[in-house]
Formats: C-alpha cells, structure tokens, sequence
C-alpha cells in the first residue's frame, strides 16, 4: 500500500544571498515559522555568520519557541564573545523561560559591556529596583534577587464568550495534522482572539474527571494552531512542549469561573465526553450559562451504515440531550441546518431552538513559503482528493473510475491521483483494492499527515479536485480549492452545491459512468477547464476566516435570549418507565435524554450501558411533572442493583422545595437486585426530588483506580398509587425481586 507520512520535506537549492533575502523577506512579513527555516537553510551554507544566527534566534523567539532562540544566542555568543545585544536577547529568552535570576545576569552583563544600553537599563530596573541608581557607570555585577514567576492572570473580567476546545486538544494528544472539523476551530478561534472582542474570549478545555472546565491560555492556544500547521511529527520537541503545556494546564489548573450569562460555544464535537451535557446543566443553572453547539452535519443519522456502530450511538445521545440543553445552535450550511431541525422537530415538536447557519466558505491565502512535498516535484500532473479514507467519502468508487481511465487511456495519458488524508472507519473495501491493483498503486498516491503549509502547495499545483462521498454538512476542501482557483469536481447532494456554487463541476452521485465523464473532460479538454477556472476566477471569493469569526459574534449577540432550562422542555409523564443508561441508537429519542437529564448533583458516576452508579457525593434525581397530571398520591419506583460488595444507602423523595419524606435505609448485600418504593402527595406542577445518600460505600476497579459506589440505579417509574396495572407490569419486568418500603 501507498501509504506515506510526510513530516517534512528538503528545501530547494539555492544560492547563499537568495536565501538570505528571501529570509529577510518572511521576516519583514512577520512569517515567523518560514523565516526561521529560511535562515536555518542560510546558517547550513554559512555557518560563521552570527548576526544571521541571532535574526534565526530572533524568529523562534517570534514563533514561540523561546528555548530554540536560547540555543541559537548562545551559539552567537560563543562565536563573538562581547557583544552587548547578544547577552540583551538571552536575558530576554531567559525572561520568556521563566528563569528570571539567569535573564538578570545576562541584562547586567549587557549593561556591563555597554553602558549607554538602555533596553538592558530598563531590564535591570524592573528585575531589581535596587540598581535605580546605577546610570551613568557600568554596573559591577550584583547578587541577583530570588525571583518568583508571576501570579497566574486572573480571569478576564465580561468574558462573553468561552469556546470549548476540548475535543482539539484530546485530538493534538495523539495527531498534529488537522482534518476539517479541527481546521474550523483552529481559524475562526485564532481569528476571534485577533478581533476587537478578544477582551471578551477565554479558551477552555473540559476535564471529565473533575466534570469541570479549565482555562487554557491563548498564547498556548495560538502556538499549538501555529506548529499545527508547519509539520505533522508528533515527536518534534517544539510540539510536544506545547502539547505538554496544554496538559498541565488541564491537568493542575483551578476550574473555569464563568461570568454570569456567558455562552459556552463548542465549535468541535462533545458527544464522546461522559457526563458533558450535566456538567453544562450545572453551570447553566449556577451561572446563566448559554450553550451554544455547532452542528457540522447529522451524518450519522442520515447515513449510519457509513459510520462506526459505537459512534452512531455516540452520536444519537448527544443529540437528544443536546437538544433538552442548547439555547441555540450553529449550522455550517444551509443543508445542515435543515437536517437539524427536522430531527429536532421529531424529538421536540413544540421546541422553537434558534439555528443559525455559519457558512464556511472560508480560505486564507497561502503561505508564499508552500512547496509541494519532494516526490511530487517531478512535474506529472495530479488530480487532488482531500478528505478522510473512509466509507462515506467512497473513495472505491474514485478508485474504480481511475482504473477505468488507465484500462481506456493508458497510464502515460492520466494524470495521479493524489488522496490526502488519514485512515477512518470502514475504508477497507477501498483499501483493498488500492493494495491489489498494481495499475492503481502506480497512479493513485494515498498521503497522510500532510501539513497545512504542504497542502496549500498541493492545491496550487494540481490539475483540479476530486471530493466524493455519500453526505456532506460542508465540504471544506471544494472551499479550499475554489480560493486556490481550480475546479472542484462533486457529486450533486447534500450542501454540495452550497460549497461548490457555481465553479464546481458536478456529476451524478454514485455513478461512475457519469464520473468518469466528467473526469474525461477536465483531463482532456483543456479548454472546458480553462473556462470552468475562468468561472471559479469571476465568482464570489471565499471569505477570510476573520469574516467568519466576526460573523460568529454577530450571530451570538442576536442569539441573546435563553430558552427554558433542560427539564422544562421535556414532559414526563406518569407511568413511563425511564432507563437510568446509555441507550444505544439509531434514532435520537427523548428517553436518551431523560436518562441524562434526570440526574443532578456531583455524586453520580458516568452512565453506563447496564445503568449508572451513585457515588459518595449528592446524588440527587429531579422528576419534573406534567400540569395536572399530578394531583392524588404518587408512588415512586427506583430499580437498583448492589455492587460486590454489601452497601447500604438512605433515600427519600418528596416535591421540590417542600419537606422531604422519611427516609428509606436500603441495606443491599454483594450483587443483589431490588425495588426501593417511595410514596409521597402529588401537587398540581412541580417537581419531584429523589435525594440518594451513601452510607456505606463499596469499591470497584476503574481505569488507573477504584472508585467509590453505591446503589447502582437502572430504570424509575413514576405513577398514581392507584394506577395498579402499571404497577404491577413495572414489577412483573424483574422476576419478582425483593422489594423495601412501600405500603
């Protein structure tokens, strides 16, 4: 199989005063990552020339990597000693490095070599206000002062705006090349810190172990998007240092204080973070929180055959539960949107959730410091296919209409095709028969890893582009190659023709007569392509993402109202028996959502498929009546299971803000199944209150530890206490098991 990592690629040869000058020029634009590699490039051929060695010290500085530009001065100390700047810009590596008594003695040693130097003077000063009086002599070197780093920043106060990066960063642990989804959030959240409302944003990550979210600093945020872009090697030390940073911060930071009323905007994806929506339940009710998703498509119920089976599921909760939660949504496309709501609507019909829609026809110029990876540099002509191998982007039929190109045209007069992307789910058909047919191993190259910087060049040069699948939200890369100005070809579907408009060339889905058609004539009609990039060349530009960010804080100041709170949505009736799990999908369904929504407190453990342990903490279940529905006395079912270990509980229930009932003391030996049965008046509207406290916990092994439990709840059931036939069709479901309490 053709299946290359690429982590970089040989610069070009080229003369010593080009590279210096093309150097200078990156540096004068502020490109700070390709200026870096540009003087690397120069100090390889000259290697003496230490004033360049601190312009390169100067740029990793610049590109935030404070420990390389360390390296890089000292180096230019040790090959002209005595030059004041030199010691200048160590102190301030040495600053950045948080090594304060270090950068101390290297600004007086600066001051010391140069007197009339002010920026060491002023340096000086601010680490030792005790040399105020050292102007006008060189200073003898003195006892630097014990130092400490600053206090961490407090939380910006009015924070409006707090964008949830959590999936990003679990994504960097493992990967460093974005895909679409990451692409998004890396622009728009780079561009919005950029913006004049950068006062109002704060970046965080959610801990699941703590069910808390922890601030992350944007300097550590805007180093990862840089280094994201300018290599795909996980192991390079630049990367893994910011990676670590992010960690630590997660790991040892205090919890996120939000200002009251702020929106929490997840421009990723959460559905894989257990207990994710109760943690945004508990801060939208301590706090006013507004929680605001963004909807990249609704693939997995449209298309579930071409997902895995875990995220389908996955999936299909989160939207339930998202929709008990959100108090508005963000749509990438006029499709997407469309999707939402009509499976909103069939889970909620009386729900009015605002969705607005987020187009991302957005692309950056490229970097001019692009170049095609080495072994493209041949000059044969390619046709590009960016997107993630897997079943739903079909890149089997793609496969199967090259080789129907090669068997009618020969390998000579077809151009490679070039697929971009990292290896997903259900691709192995495809695969296959990449792996089986020499033809296709000769002529269709699958790349992954492939930095931004050398993507950008990969759009630049090729033929035009090729994006299949079976469903689209967007299509970020027919975006992506309309600003690079060549001609996407698509199928006819889905938000497609939202993304391609009317530069793209489209063929009929799934068929691959029609594709190989159309791949015909934009192969070998030159003119047909030239007029088709004349088209793309006189449409509409694709936006800059700094359009789209100011548009996102638009759209979040009209979305300024709240809908009522998760509970309030839902109608829980009497009768209804309510598994306390994870249910497994297709559908989205309300009782997914109930079984999330239900629980309250930050005693519970995560739900699980069987059911959903109490801990040690609060648990606390909160049962929201119907009107009217609720009047005469009730009785309440709690179905539960002990652990291997004996436990023992006190439960009781009662109305919401009112005097709880008598408490029932449930002792349960290892493994037993039994009912706890819990009567209490009914009232008019309200809620019912079910307060479960652990007396005696048991332990049971978790990943990297034990965890404390107690009962372990698996469906309610609510009802009329003289409503005996749907008593007794509850209690026949469990073979008669031991009952506690009840009359």
């Amino acid at each position: 199989m053709d299946m290359i990592s690429w982590s970089g690629a040989p610069g070009s040869v080229e003369e010593p005063a080009e590279c210096l000058a093309r150097a200078d020029g990156l540096r004068d634009r502020r490109a700070w990552a390709e200026a870096a590699r540009a003087y690397a490039a120069y100090l390889r051929m000259q290697p003496e020339a230490w004033a360049i060695r601190v312009q390169y010290g100067h740029c990793l500085k610049e590109d935030g990597d404070p420990e390389a530009a360390l390296q890089a001065y000292r180096e230019a100390d040790r090959q002209n000693p005595g030059d004041a700047d030199i010691h200048l810009q160590l102190g301030h590596a040495l600053k950045l490095l948080n090594r304060y008594e270090e950068a101390l003695e290297e600004y007086v040693q600066a001051l010391t070599l140069d007197p009339a130097n002010a920026a060491a003077r002023q340096e000086v000063m601010a680490l030792d206000p005790g040399l105020e009086d050292a102007p006008r002599q060189a200073p003898q070197p003195v006892a630097p002062p014990v130092l400490s780093p600053p206090p961490a920043a407090p939380q910006a106060a009015g924070t409006a705006t707090v964008f949830d990066v959590s999936d990003l960063l679990d994504y960097f642990r493992h990967n460093r090349a974005p895909t679409g989804i990451q692409r998004v959030q890396l622009n728009i959240i780079r561009e919005a810190l950029a913006g004049p409302e950068s006062g109002s944003i704060a970046i965080a990550g959610f801990d699941p172990e703590a069910g808390v979210w922890k601030r992350v600093p944007p300097e550590i945020f805007l180093r990862l998007a840089t280094l994201s872009r300018e290599g795909s090697s996980n192991a390079e030390a630049r990367w893994r240092g910011a990676v670590n940073a992010v960690q630590e911060v997660l790991r040892g930071g205090p919890p996120l204080d939000f200002t009251p009323g702020s929106n929490l905007v997840n421009l990723g994806t959460s559905w894989w973070l257990p207990d994710y929506l109760r943690a945004v339940r508990a801060a939208k009710a301590r706090h006013g929180l507004r929680y605001i998703p963004f909807i990249h498509d609704c693939i997995p119920l449209l298309v579930p055959e071409h997902c895995a089976p875990g995220l389908v599921n996955e999936f299909a909760r989160w939207f339930a539960s998202v929709c008990l939660h959100a108090d508005a949504v963000l749509a990438n496309s006029e499709c997407t949107r469309a999707d939402m709501l009509r499976a909103q609507r069939r889970l909620l019909p009386g729900l009015d959730l605002p969705c607005f829609t987020l187009p991302l026809d957005a692309a950056d110029p490229a970097s001019p410091a692009s170049a095609l990876p080495a072994r493209l540099r041949g000059g044969r002509p390619y046709v590009l296919f960016v997107g993630t191998i897997e079943s739903r982007k079909n890149h089997l039929l793609a496969f199967n209409a090259w080789l129907s190109l090669l068997r009618r045209h020969g390998p000579d007069a077809v151009p490679d095709l070039i697929c971009v992307g990292k290896r997903g789910w259900l691709a192995e058909a495809a695969l296959q028969l990449h792996q089986n047919s020499p033809a296709l191993r000769a002529r269709v190259h699958l790349l992954h890893g492939i930095p931004d910087i050398e993507l950008e060049a990969l759009y630049r040069h090729c033929l035009f582009t090729l994006y299949n699948s079976f469903y689209e939200g967007w299509g970020l890369p027919v975006t992506e190659s309309l600003a690079a100005g060549k001609v996407p070809l698509v199928p006819d579907h889905s938000s497609l023709r939202e993304a391609g408009r009317e530069g793209a060339v489209y063929f009929t889905p799934q068929s691959e007569p029609d594709l190989v058609e159309k791949l015909e004539r934009l192969i070998f009609d030159a003119g047909f392509r030239r007029a088709q990039e004349a088209v793309v060349a006189a449409g509409p530009r694709p936006r800059r993402w700094a359009d789209l960010a100011a548009q996102l804080q638009s759209v979040l100041r009209e979305a300024s109202g709240s809908l009522p709170a998760p509970r309030e949505r839902i109608a829980f009736r009497l009768g209804e028996v309510h598994e306390l799990r994870l249910l497994p999908g297709p559908e989205p369904s309300l009782r997914m959502a109930i079984a999330d929504a239900l629980r309250e407190g930050e005693g519970w453990h995560r739900l699980e498929e069987w059911g959903v342990w109490t801990g040690p903490g609060a648990c606390r279940l909160q049962l929201p009546l119907e009107p009217g529905a609720s009047s005469g006395r009730l009785r309440l079912y709690l179905e539960m299971v002990a652990p291997p270990e004996p436990v023992e509980c006190r439960i009781r229930a009662g109305l919401a803000g009112e005097a709880m009932g008598a408490a029932q003391i449930v002792s349960a030996t290892s493994g037993e199944r039994l009912f706890c049965i819990l009567d209490l008046d009914g009232a008019e509207a309200g809620e019912v209150e079910v307060q479960i406290e652990t007396v005696q916990a048991a332990t049971l092994p978790d990943e990297g530890g034990a965890r404390q439990v107690g009962l372990g709840l698996r469906s309610l059931m609510l009802c009329r206490r003289d409503d005996i036939a749907t008593r007794l069709d509850y209690l026949e479901r469990a073979a008669l098991p031991r009952m506690v309490g009840g009359g």
